[in-house]
């Protein structure tokens, strides 16, 4: 459907026969929902067309074929067509003309925005079996309580591809949703069964990827996704960046994920004035290379040992995105020639942060708020050293001034610390600064004003 039905609505139904204009010469159909029988002398796009052009609400498209019509009545518009817009197989498409007949009303229900959705798959090796049923039992299915965030009231889209051992590409469509939001996910797992998960904003300005996630039967767990706070964090959902072949290295940092389990959150910055991103590599000091994107480059450098530098700067229109309005990240590490036939991750620290907000991304005012920062490395680098220390200072009136945060190692996580500060009540935002390092000169620097926001 094009145009999807929210709640409960009551209509005249009529026959408008083929759906061809001279179907509809002379006669009132508008505000009314319609039944027609597709044909081969006019297309999918020219039967909805008539049909929103006679005024219609709701147009339902049956033909003589068994099964349910597949088919696209987009027009050479893309937008959303003003009428809603269904498929039947014949025999209720034979009982929907009789109803018209009568004069019958036709009853639409329908939740825009799911409260639940089911990810679900079954692999059969070898052959085909005649009963194609699926019936997962309890064991079979894991649940994801997802929370979608959003400072403000936003149109996104949303799909979980499915990754297998014996099909390791996905392909979807993503949904639209509504953000912020709520649901709860039932999904599939088992051996051999993957997940990957995307989830835009804009839409599709600002898209959060992770890596592939394994889910274990019959257990229940919680995802955030754009829940503050929005930084460079490089997952495993990039697909390239953080390598070296030889003498050259590949850097891509984008500058937005949020704080769910390796979330990388990706920006237009080509198609979009609501945002910016540039990012520059270094070495020994020097600047290598710029660009106006999350991509950088080192090329053809020693294959001694060198210091290299990574920053990326990052905005976002406050108007738009309210948080985030502006970022700077910084990695250094070292490195020497790796071998020249194959990309070698490179040990690239990533830090992420643990603030409690509520969906809109605020934390309240006059309250003491906790804070937790992490991190690991970049994942597959091989030869990585020891996270050894950290820090972190927070800001209330977006960077002009800055306080320390005393941290805390926490207990049972080998590179995790946490502090706490008291939000003042007149705070409206708060920025966050902080640091890791490691035992082989590497680290990484981020600070991010308007973090997270703040409510009386």
């Amino acid at each position: 459907m094009d145009h999807v039905v929210g709640g409960r609505k009551r209509m005249p139904l009529m026959d408008a026969g083929t759906g061809s204009a001279a179907d509809y010469a002379g006669k009132a159909f508008k505000g009314k929902s319609l039944v027609v029988r597709r044909t081969d002398a006019i297309t999918p796009a020219e039967l909805a067309q008539n049909a929103q052009d006679a005024g219609a609400s709701a147009l339902f498209v049956t033909d003589d074929t068994p099964g349910r019509l597949l088919a696209n009545f987009a027009g050479s518009d893309p937008g959303t067509r003003p009428l809603y817009i269904a498929t039947v197989n014949a025999a209720d498409g034979t009982r929907m003309i009789e109803a018209a007949r009568l004069g019958r009303d036709a009853v639409l229900t329908g939740t825009q925005y799911t409260p639940y959705v089911y990810d679900l798959t079954e692999g059969y090796p070898g052959a085909i079996p005649a009963d194609l049923t699926y019936r997962p039992s309890k064991r079979e299915l894991a649940v994801v309580n997802s929370k979608f965030h959003a400072p403000q009231e936003a149109d996104g889209g949303e799909f979980r591809y499915s990754i297998t051992d014996t099909f390791p590409v996905g392909m979807g469509i993503p949904e639209k949703i509504k953000l912020p939001a709520e649901r709860t996910d039932y999904i599939s797992a088992g051996p051999g069964r993957g997940w990957h998960q995307s989830v835009s904003s804009g839409p599709g300005v600002i898209e959060e990827r992770e890596g592939v996630v394994r889910h274990r039967g019959g257990t229940r767990s919680a995802v955030d996704w754009f829940k503050p706070v929005w930084k460079p964090w490089l997952g495993t959902g990039l697909g390239w960046g953080q390598q070296r072949a030889g003498n050259n290295l590949e850097f891509n940092t984008p500058g937005w994920g949020d704080s769910g389990p390796d979330h990388t959150g990706f920006g237009d910055v080509w198609n979009s004035n609501s945002l910016t991103q540039f990012t520059e590599a270094y070495v020994d000091g020097v600047r290598v290379d710029r660009k106006a994107s999350s991509g950088a480059y080192a090329r053809n450098v020693k294959p001694t040992e060198q210091d290299f530098r990574v920053v990326t700067d990052t905005t976002f229109d406050p108007e738009v995105w309210h948080l985030a309005t502006k970022g700077h990240s910084e990695w250094t590490f070292k490195s020497a020639a790796t071998p020249a036939d194959r990309w070698t991750y490179l040990p690239m620290l990533n830090l992420g942060f643990d603030v409690d907000t509520d969906l809109h991304g605020d934390v309240r005012a006059g309250r003491r708020l906790d804070l937790g920062i992490f991190s690991e490395y970049v994942k597959g680098a091989p030869d990585t050293g020891r996270i050894t220390g950290s820090t972190l200072e927070v800001s209330f009136d977006d960077g002009a001034t800055w306080a320390s945060v005393a941290l805390g190692r926490v207990r049972g996580k080998s590179a995790a610390w946490s502090g706490s500060v008291r939000v003042p009540n007149d705070a409206q935002y708060i920025a966050v600064r902080a640091s890791a390092t490691d035992d082989r000169g590497g680290s990484v620097k981020q600070e991010i004003i308007r973090a997270v926001g703040v409510r009386k």
